[in-house]
């Protein structure tokens, strides 16, 4: 038989087949029951489209257990190993159908039932079917008395700290590690001030600038206002000094 759709719940599988409608009915109440899958449906694991998939892995176990009463040494609820084999398909597809993983052995224990099932009606025996209707409840035990559990997993012991800085911030970095030294917390009252970035002078000096003033304040303090540099005489050619006469101020 082909895949299942999602979105849409095929005729049972089971039409295919000599089996007793009894058959579907009892299967469908075993996946009803099992916890796990159960609270997958409820809670979304599986997205917006999860009681499809609930539908989706009951007909896959369907088509599982055809498969394996066709073969030459059909699949039987006493064989361990024939359990064993249905329970990790179911655990796989659960993995993959609901991203979640059964701890408490229910795999185990639906693949005998279902196993026990097909093998007993295959057989003409409904006794088993009848006495399990009977017995199991409609519908699973209150589901807000059970909670799954979230467990991260990484591949590597990096990707589990890569993952883990993403959400810290710088106080829960300073945290971790230690308070930085030099903070303000560690400086008391009174305590010294650590020194000014930048102690150059405000004006530059030049070079040969404090020569060059030693020189030329002799020159500067000479040449003052009030006073009067003395003129050397003027000899004209017959040797007589020349007298220059100066201007009075009016």
């Amino acid at each position: 038989p082909s895949r299942p759709v999602l979105g849409a719940r095929s005729v049972p599988l089971v039409a295919h087949m000599a089996l007793p409608p009894i058959f579907d009915e009892a299967l469908e109440r075993i996946f009803n029951n099992w916890t796990t899958l159960a609270l997958a449906v409820d809670q979304a694991w599986g997205g917006p489209h999860s009681r499809d998939k609930r539908y989706l892995l009951q007909e896959e176990v369907v088509q599982y257990l055809i498969a394996g009463s066709k073969k030459r040494r059909p699949l039987s609820h006493d064989n361990r190993d024939d359990v064993e084999a249905l329970a990790v398909m179911m655990y796989t597809r659960l993995d993959e159908l609901f991203n979640c993983e059964t701890d408490d052995g229910s795999d185990e224990e639906v693949a005998h039932l279902c196993l026990r099932l097909i093998n007993t009606c295959r057989a003409g025996d409904l006794s088993f079917a009848q006495e399990f209707l009977q017995k199991a409840p409609t519908a699973p035990a209150d589901l807000s008395k059970s909670q799954g559990q979230t467990k991260m997993e990484y591949a590597t012991e990096e990707d589990a700290l890569l993952d883990k800085m993403r959400g810290m911030t710088i106080d829960d970095a300073i945290g971790e590690g230690g308070s930085s030294e030099g903070s303000d917390d560690e400086l008391g009252e009174g305590a010294a001030l650590p020194p000014p970035l930048c102690t150059a002078p405000l004006a530059p000096v030049h070079e040969g600038a404090e020569t060059a003033g030693a020189e030329e304040a002799p020159e500067l303090a000479s040449k003052g206002r009030g006073s009067k540099v003395p003129e050397e005489p003027v000899i004209d050619e017959d040797g007589f000094e020349t007298v220059v006469k100066g201007r009075r101020k009016r």
